[in-house]
């Protein structure tokens, strides 16, 4: 096998937005490595926006319950081996250079046609968890789901988050078509989660259940109570799910949002736990409690405060919008400076439509990527605020923020895990 340096050039080498549909590769290469996804039970969450935040609170809930948790996300923000926790510790680094010396050596023996990068890592991912024994892998789409590296496993839940309009050329000109795709990891005769969804959206899930012979929770069907919220606005709630009650379950991620995805996470469990991975109420609170997803309405104790957000399509920039929109109404901070990227391959003009209004300054900038849009092209996008600047350069443009804002501001960085994933660690002790 080959060192370290070496099998990262060769991941590197692959080109890792390239998408090739099926599921032959996967497979070929999981059973050159012994079919280690066939080793522990797994949870598949899958969606548009929420699912990261589903898998994150799903994984604390189940480490709360004593349980050893592998989790598989993508993208990262900073570094690949964020990608692989286990009870959320992301792999060491000479641990997954040694996954992909085995997962390499199985495609240079078995494969004809080379994998994915996405397909590379997700086999490191299962044969990780399978090492380390895992009790449960919760797996995280990374793109569509019928066709998805993730989706080779028996899941005992699937959950599917909000579906939105999002990589059009790969699952379907329209969100009927998208939700399609995405419903695909249904199991058959097993249990699904569904979030709230448009009735066009919610219908395909439900005949996707059927056509499956699966049992669908709708959390809009279970009883649910706001009890009140936070200054950051993280709330508090009473949930009543398909085996029991809750009273004063506290969501640590913030925003309205974040009770839609802790409704997901908690029928998921319920789910689990009817599946014979014990997890009672005591663990459901203290999961949703302790739970932590860097880069998603993340708070960093600065003056002025900074609040680090990677949603990248416009229904991410809604939510977020709505998220500073009830903040300002409370008062918690005077002006709002945008730090703001997008891909040029996203809907621009969608994000920009939603987060614009509510800038009182804004910088724009280019995050570290070859498919960033020019900062002076998003100046030319929709209608900026009258307080507005080009800046390319990220930290330069965070400099900026941070030099026209005073201490009871507010500067929000987002549009693009690419930005997120490049400030991030300037601002925090990773």
């Amino acid at each position: 096998m080959v060192g370290g340096s070496n099998i990262r050039q060769r991941l590197e080498s692959i080109d890792s937005r390239q998408v090739n549909p099926g599921l032959d590769r996967i497979h070929k290469l999981l059973e050159a490595l012994g079919n280690p996804q066939s080793d522990y039970p797994t949870a598949i969450i899958g969606g548009t926006n929420g699912k990261g935040s589903v898998a994150a609170m799903l994984t604390a809930v189940g480490r709360a319950a004593g349980h050893r948790i592998g989790l598989y996300t993508s993208p990262h923000l900073t570094a690949v081996e964020e990608r692989f926790q286990i009870n959320e510790t992301p792999i060491s680094v000479s641990g997954l250079d040694t996954q992909l010396e085995f997962v390499f050596a199985a495609v240079d023996k078995h494969l004809d046609s080379p994998p994915s990068y996405f397909e590379i890592l997700t086999a490191a991912a299962f044969r990780y968890f399978a090492e380390a024994q895992v009790d449960l892998a919760v797996l995280e789409v990374g793109l569509g789901g019928r066709w998805d590296a993730t989706n080779v496993t028996r899941p005992r839940v699937a959950v599917i988050s909000s579906v939105a309009i999002d990589h059009q050329e790969y699952l379907g000109k329209d969100v009927e078509m998208i939700a399609a795709e995405k419903a695909a990891i249904i199991p058959s005769g097993g249990i699904a989660v569904t979030a709230p969804q448009k009735p066009s959206v919610l219908e395909v899930i439900r005949q996707q259940a059927v056509s499956v012979e699966a049992t669908l929770w709708e959390t809009e069907s279970f009883p649910l109570v706001v009890q009140g919220t936070d200054a950051r606005l993280c709330h508090t709630i009473d949930f009543t799910g398909q085996l029991r009650g809750y009273v004063g379950l506290e969501v640590s991620l913030p925003g309205g949002h974040q009770v839609e995805n802790a409704q997901c996470a908690i029928l998921a469990a319920e789910a689990l736990d009817r599946r014979r991975l014990r997890i009672g109420s005591d663990a459901i609170w203290a999961g949703l409690r302790n739970t932590h997803w860097p880069g998603r309405c993340e708070w960093l104790e600065e003056s002025p405060p900074i609040i680090l957000d990677a949603g990248h399509n416009p229904e991410a920039a809604q939510a977020l919008a709505k998220y500073l929109r009830e903040l300002r109404h409370r008062k918690i901070f005077n002006r709002l400076h945008l730090v703001l990227s997008t891909l040029a391959d996203k809907d621009t003009e969608g994000i920009v439509q939603a987060l614009y209004p509510l800038a009182d300054y804004l910088v724009a900038t280019r995050a570290p990527s070859e498919r960033a849009t020019a900062a002076h092209e998003l100046l030319a996008i929709g209608a900026p605020p009258s307080q507005s600047q080009a800046v390319d350069n990220p930290r330069e443009a965070l400099a900026a923020a941070r030099a026209s804002a005073a201490p009871e501001d507010l500067i929000c960085v987002c549009g693009s895990t690419y930005l997120v994933g490049s400030l991030r660690p300037l601002l925090v002790d990773t």
